[in-house]
């Protein structure tokens, strides 16, 4: 028997654009795609030998319907399963039958159900080869319920053999699964549980010496990303793998490298250090807001006894720059968010800040209290990918929470301040600049992009000329274009008023009495917590 794998766009619309695709970086770079489903691949190696095993991506090819299979298997975020119903749609007008797993089947299975011929839910590694089992004797029922969490010693190695290495700007691994927060926005628990499971120590070497090459040159170009929710799952198990680590990257084994944690990573200076060694380059951080009453309202806990200003400055006293998650919309914000959050992302030099607009998404406190309320006025999935507006808000109109979102990207990507936030970043000590062969490089592949706009060559020339008086990193440059180029495909959203609301944003204008809270950056620490 043969089983068809498919990685399927978020939608059909080959327009649409999601900045973690990376689109303008990966055509400088020459890459084709910023990384493959981890979990699709990961199921895929799950699957025993004696089935025939070939995988599609919708991103890199267009799907090929026609393709002999005995099985379809497809797996789907909430955002992207209005297009994967689709794409089984025409799989089964055609006679295949398909399976659907992922995270939006394991959250709204009734439903998946009436578009799939069979769902399997929850963490499938155990589960899928007991149905494969039982689809190969013709008595498979339609749906498979994972009884448990797998033991993360258990979970095989990601299939990328059957993937060209070079066509992907990330490696990828998963160290660890679980988290025992229940976040109001966050659906986490439900899928992967409330406790911490951890891989063991030399599987990850195994899996990071395992890690398909690429060549030389597009090694030298490429990143490790390990995909776990919260990296700084317990600091004892963190220590352990980094120094485990160090000897890897010193003997050139191990990339430059991100993972996500929490702010409590500043609070211990060695695990720092051990992050720096390691080659860790970038930490993803979910700061959510700038206001501590939106995180105790969406019971998101503070657990350090930092400042803000403190904790960032230990990391970036490492040389490690900071991706910060941002989300607006919360029924505490009103239109001093926007420009709260922008002032506190310069005032940090967040060097990175990625913003999401606040999304109920099915199986989440959230939305279940939204639903109640009677506030969700739209349950077209396609649109729950952080970047449109799916309630009512409280504090705003729709039309401002959107035009605060984009003004949020221009202002913290295109603007002659979002320049001089990364060029006080290039002033640090702690990492070299690029080289000359490498800024040559960077000018002859903007010159030739046929997806650089007019806005992104000009912000390229002016931080090209900075560069030239001093230090400056290329790469941190090419992430400024692509995030530049996720603004401008966001221009279309805007609304007739966006002007005058910009001037809102820009004045701290609300849209009632001035709205006061206590906000989570200034200059106080926080009660102490266990990390």
């Amino acid at each position: 028997m043969k089983i068809l794998f498919v990685a399927t766009r978020k939608n059909s619309d080959p327009s649409e654009h999601e900045l973690y695709e990376m689109e303008l970086m990966n055509e400088l770079l020459g890459f084709d795609r910023s990384l493959l489903d981890l979990g699709l691949l990961t199921v895929a190696a799950c699957t025993p030998a004696r089935f025939e095993v070939s995988i599609q991506d919708e991103y890199l090819e267009p799907i090929n319907y026609d393709e002999p299979a005995d099985l379809v298997a497809l797996s789907a975020k909430t955002s992207c399963a209005a297009h994967a119903y689709e794409v089984a749609a025409e799989f089964r007008r055609r006679g295949r039958t398909v399976v659907l797993g992922g995270i939006h089947a394991s959250l709204r299975p009734d439903e998946a159900l009436e578009k799939v011929d069979y769902i399997v839910t929850g963490e499938a590694e155990e589960i899928w080869p007991e149905f494969l089992k039982d689809f190969e004797a013709g008595k498979a029922n339609r749906r498979y319920d994972s009884p448990g969490f797998p033991a993360m010693e258990s979970i095989p190695h990601a299939r990328f053999e059957q993937m060209d290495p070079g066509r992907f700007l990330f490696h990828q691994v998963q160290t660890t699964r679980g988290c025992p927060f229940k976040c109001h926005f966050c659906s986490v628990p439900d899928i992967s549980g409330q406790a911490f499971r951890f891989k063991p120590v030399e599987r990850v070497l195994e899996e990071i010496r395992a890690l398909p090459k690429a060549g030389r040159f597009t090694e030298r170009m490429k990143a490790l990303y390990f995909v776990d929710d919260n990296f700084l799952s317990r600091t004892r198990y963190t220590k352990e793998l980094l120094r485990a680590m160090v000897p890897l990257r010193k003997n050139g084994e191990i990339p430059d490298w991100s993972a996500e944690t929490t702010l409590n990573v500043a609070m211990d200076e060695e695990l720092l250090d051990l992050f720096r060694d390691a080659g860790c380059t970038t930490l993803i951080i979910g700061f959510e807001s700038v206001s501590e009453e939106t995180l105790k309202s969406m019971d998101k806990g503070i657990n350090f006894c930092l400042t803000y200003q403190e904790a960032t400055e230990r990391i970036h006293a490492r040389g490690i720059s900071i991706v910060g998650n941002f989300i607006v919309g919360f029924d505490t914000d009103s239109l001093t968010v926007f420009r709260d959050t922008r002032d506190f992302i310069f005032k940090n030099n967040i060097l990175y800040p990625f913003f999401s607009i606040l999304t109920p998404m099915p199986g989440t406190q959230l939305h279940e209290e939204f639903l109640r309320d009677d506030r969700l006025d739209d349950l077209n999935w396609a649109r729950y990918d952080t970047r449109h507006v799916t309630f009512d808000p409280k504090q705003m109109s729709r039309e401002q929470l959107m035009d605060g979102y984009v003004w949020l990207y221009e202002q913290c990507y295109t603007s002659d301040a979002a320049l001089d936030n990364l060029q006080r970043f290039w002033k640090r000590p702690e990492r070299p600049g690029s080289t000359i062969l490498e800024r040559a490089f960077i000018r002859w592949r903007v010159a030739r992009s046929k997806l650089i706009t007019d806005r992104g060559r000009k912000f390229f020339r002016r931080s090209m000329r900075r560069m030239e008086s001093g230090q400056g990193d290329v790469a941190q440059l090419l992430y400024y274009l692509d995030s530049g180029h996720f603004a401008d495909f966001l221009a279309r959203f805007k609304s007739a008023d966006f002007v005058r609301h910009a001037t809102q944003f820009e004045n701290g204008a609300t849209s009632g009495s001035e709205y006061k809270h206590r906000m989570q950056w200034e200059e106080k620490r926080l009660a102490t917590a266990p990390v």
